[in-house]
């Protein structure tokens, strides 16, 4: 027995109607697909910085006789959706953990360079510290640490200083042009910046390279101890 004309309608459409909501889903994965690679393709970070298979041979590494950043091809660029994540809180009993988690090795992103394994600091890290600091300066006015006195009470303030100072210099030298659009059409606020899609730089290789540097630092200090 056939079913009704307008049973087969309904279910036509319902077929219909979920084939184009996957059409659309399918168009829409491939139109923000197409947006990344054009972001991507015109982003400046998307030129891997110059590298050589042994450069540090190419300075003494005394004195001024160093490369002005480390020389790490890091690939293509990478894309970023930004998102109120629950990671790496104010406060919380993974929060310390998860902040350290950043570091590569058992040391805050250092790196030992040239022949006598001389000491740098990556500013990638040295970002991610000053603001880590400013976490636990915050969160130690939280506690009454700001009725604190003496030299402690006064290093903390000049270190928020100094972080404050370096995070607003480092922010406007990366110059991240990204758009974020309103909220809500003709309201002019773009509230916190979330799902903005950024081209970023793979900092995952920065990682690798510093784990490796750091283990290989550490090899290099045990054989010179036990000389």
């Amino acid at each position: 027995m056939r079913p009704p004309l307008g049973q087969l309608l309904s279910n036509n459409a319902v077929v219909v109607g979920s084939v184009a909501l996957l059409l659309s889903g399918v168009i829409q994965l491939g139109i923000s697909w197409m947006q990344m690679q054009h972001r991507a393709s015109q982003c400046s970070c998307a030129q891997s910085l110059p590298v050589s298979n042994n450069f540090e041979a190419e300075y003494s590494w005394e004195l001024d006789d160093y490369p002005p950043y480390l020389p790490l091809d890091l690939g293509e660029p990478v894309v970023m959706v930004l998102e109120d994540s629950r990671h790496y809180s104010l406060n919380s009993s993974d929060a310390d953990a998860e902040w350290l988690s950043i570091y590569p090795g058992g040391q805050l992103g250092f790196v030992h360079l040239g022949p006598q394994k001389r000491f740098f600091s990556l500013s990638l890290y040295h970002q991610i510290h000053c603001l880590d600091s400013l976490r636990h300066a915050i969160l130690a006015q939280g506690h009454g640490g700001g009725q604190q006195h003496g030299h402690t009470a006064k290093r903390d303030v000049e270190h928020s200083a100094h972080c404050l100072n370096y995070l607003r210099q480092t922010v406007m030298c990366a110059a991240d042009l990204t758009l974020e659009p309103e909220i809500v059409p003709g309201s002019e606020d773009v509230g916190e910046g979330l799902a903005a899609m950024h081209v970023c730089r793979d900092w995952s290789k920065v990682h690798e390279f510093a784990q490796k540097n750091w283990q290989e630092w550490m090899e290099w200090k045990t054989s010179s101890d036990s000389r």
